[in-house]
């Protein structure tokens, strides 16, 4: 689905080491390409915001999904942390990556979904579904077609799918 980032030989001193061809993630501008992305699938209706919506969406057409963004859990909430947890369970299984992002007031303003009174409505999750102008290659039958800036954040979840804990995306005000 993406490109591996780490070299299957291991260093000298027993590390892996990342091939010298590989490119390089630049991660202060993730959030800038997140935000891209949600406005992009906004636009063009592709974008499922909410945690019961995206399971919803999940189980109808997980093979039209191409990313899913969640928020970090509250503290103190625990239902919505087992749903998010399952949520991402579910998502690895599928091969669809998960992308972790610092807070669900700023998803939910990046959504579209905040609401006027300004009361810390947030948003949980958010799924992006696949661009249906772009055609499935026939040959790759087992991911989902992606544009270049999603495919980039497909790449930064393969990159850093190894890490623990799974680093967190500062989204943009």
């Amino acid at each position: 689905m993406c490109m591996s980032k780490l070299c299957n030989g291991a260093g000298s001193d027993g590390e892996d080491t990342v091939c010298e061809d590989s490119p390089k993630m630049n991660r202060n501008r993730l959030g800038r390409i997140i935000r891209t992305v949600l406005a992009e699938a906004r636009k063009d209706s592709r974008l499922i915001c909410g945690l019961l919506p995206a399971i919803a969406c999940l189980d109808k057409a997980a093979d039209e999904t191409i990313m899913c963004l969640l928020a970090e859990s509250r503290p103190g909430d625990s239902s919505a942390h087992l749903q998010t947890v399952l949520l991402q369970a579910f998502c690895y299984e599928n091969y669809i990556p998960v992308i972790k992002v610092d807070s669900s007031e700023k998803l939910a303003e990046l959504c579209g979904t905040t609401s006027d009174g300004g009361g810390g409505v947030g948003c949980q999750c958010a799924i992006i579904t696949r661009d249906l102008t772009i055609p499935w290659n026939e040959d790759d039958n087992y991911s989902p077609p992606m544009n270049d800036v999603e495919q980039s954040l497909a790449d930064f979840y393969e990159a850093t799918l190894e890490e623990y804990p799974s680093p967190v995306v500062k989204l943009p005000r």
